[in-house]
């Protein structure tokens, strides 16, 4: 039943309505995040995407919050609330859009990030070559969104360094999930032309060949390798998905790596009790992990 709950992380919601653009007319929270941000930058030696990350505890879990206005694909920001996905490349956002307001040209200021440039941070890492061109052009499988901000220096797969001999490959998985289930979505149910992208998409994604990920009874053998602040997918064996799942690592006193994430079983922002060995073992669906490194800009 977990497994089933956690890919829901994946899916958007069916009934959600309303515009694209900031969630919420009260944005004080953005305020309340940059002063944070601000301190975080003060306090040196501290794992910047891990501190951001942390900002969000507590959040609330809300599934489907960029599919409001299903009718026109446009950037949705929603502080108040976030899923999985939305919950790392929101604390990726802000730690890049910081790290770019502190750079003056010559040396290094306490950071001061504009909406704009947390708006054109979110494009940059959730839409393909950062263009908002459609339904389609949203990053939908966690392993094009990958590819795609590989691609464009965001971030860097490490999985096959941290997994050396572990690693395995998923070679002949049909990612094709959401045009086997074309209902679920509402942008897909009755619009043929989105549906015929969606297709072409899943297509692409298959034509790059397998992707390699590190097996979840090995993981514990190369977490030293893993740091605080990567991001983590975690692979499934559902048909026609890669990903079920998504959050950050993070390093605790205990010397072992922990999952930071929006989790839909807690219905909010929390850091797993136990280690991530030990938080995959509760599911027969998942089946390792992808590991991915943030790049630039300025990056300690």
């Amino acid at each position: 039943m977990r497994s089933i709950v956690i890919a829901i992380c994946l899916l958007p919601l069916l009934f959600n309505e309303g515009i694209g653009g900031w969630s919420h007319t009260d944005d004080s929270i953005f305020a309340v995040r940059v002063d944070s941000i601000r301190s975080i930058y003060s306090r040196p030696g501290e794992n910047r995407i891990v501190a951001i990350g942390k900002l969000f505890l507590g959040t609330p879990y809300v599934g489907g919050t960029l599919d409001q206005d299903f009718a026109h694909e446009s950037l949705v920001v929603d502080l108040h609330e976030l899923d999985c996905v939305t919950f790392y490349e929101t604390t990726l956002a802000f730690m890049r859009a910081s790290q770019l307001s502190s750079f003056n040209g010559s040396r290094f200021s306490p950071p001061s990030p504009s909406k704009e440039a947390l708006e054109q941070e979110l494009r940059s890492l959730r839409y393909r070559n950062g263009k908002v061109s459609g339904y389609a052009s949203r990053l939908h499988y966690t392993t094009d969104y990958f590819f795609n901000a590989e691609k464009n220096g965001l971030l860097r797969n490490m999985t096959r360094e941290i997994g050396t001999t572990y690693i395995r490959n998923f070679g002949d998985k049909q990612i094709d999930f959401m045009s086997q289930h074309r209902a679920l979505y509402k942008q897909l149910a009755t619009n043929d032309a989105n549906y015929d992208a969606i297709v072409k998409v899943e297509k692409n994604i298959r034509k790059r060949g397998p992707f390699s990920f590190i097996p979840k009874e090995d993981i514990e053998k190369i977490e030293k390798k893993i740091q605080s602040g990567d991001i983590l997918a975690i692979t499934t064996n559902l048909p026609g998905l890669d990903c079920s799942h998504t959050g950050i690592a993070i390093r605790l006193k205990d010397d072992r790596i922990h999952f930071l994430h929006a989790s839909s079983l807690a219905g909010k922002v929390i850091i797993s009790d136990e280690p991530l060995a030990e938080y995959l073992t509760h599911s027969s669906h998942q089946t390792g992990i992808i590991v991915m490194r943030s790049q630039g800009p300025f990056l300690d």
